[in-house]
């Protein structure tokens, strides 16, 4: 995107992991490659939004990961196996953060919120850079996605629980967390069935 802000020393960890079953219970169509009204899969949507402002951008993914492979396959994104991911997102999260290493932290993201602008991300990852320990989006006094982290809560976001991914952890830190208001209506719009995309 022409003008965006670029944010260095924060990785991008896009959670991709996860069955889907709600968006189709027969399980014969992978949720995120399902396409927005423009005709793009909602993961390209949010791996090009990250990779618009981010230097490195991973994509953790579960048995899907050659069919995300092959849409993707343009995109300088590194994938990273969560084979465990049934268990819970937590597992998806700790295997994104043991795979990099960033210089200031970490920028959540989820990937079927293909609405959320570059210039959100680029918010939230720039508090982190500033130094910010946690950092969540706020729409209307709502907090939505992505959620960043500096480098201190590392440790504390790889003991999380495997079932329940970072949640527990951002409501007992509120009092810790920068809340950044915003106008996105994408940090709270995520895809559970068809017609969230406007589909019959």
């Amino acid at each position: 995107m022409a003008g965006q802000q670029h944010v260095s020393g924060v990785t991008g960890i896009i959670l991709a992991a996860g069955l889907g079953r709600r968006f189709d219970p027969t399980g014969q169509q992978l949720k995120l490659l399902a396409k927005t009204a423009d005709g793009k899969t909602m993961v390209r949507h949010v791996c090009e939004t990250a990779l618009s402002v981010l230097d490195e951008v991973l994509l953790v993914c579960d048995v899907h990961e050659q069919l995300l492979r092959q849409e993707l396959k343009d995109l300088p994104i590194k994938f990273v196996q969560a084979s465990e991911a049934i268990r819970g997102m937590g597992v998806s999260l700790k295997a994104g953060i043991q795979a990099c290493s960033p210089q200031y932290g970490y920028v959540v993201l989820l990937a079927d919120m293909p609405w959320v602008r570059p210039s959100t991300v680029a918010a939230v990852a720039q508090a982190v850079q500033d130094g910010a320990g946690i950092v969540r989006p706020v729409l209307n006094g709502q907090p939505g996605n992505p959620s960043g982290f500096g480098l201190e809560w590392r440790e504390p976001l790889l003991e999380l629980p495997d079932e329940q991914g970072a949640r527990g952890l951002l409501q007992a830190n509120r009092d810790q967390t920068l809340f950044v208001p915003l106008v996105d209506e994408g940090i709270l719009r995520d895809v559970d069935i068809p017609s969230d995309l406007g589909m019959s």
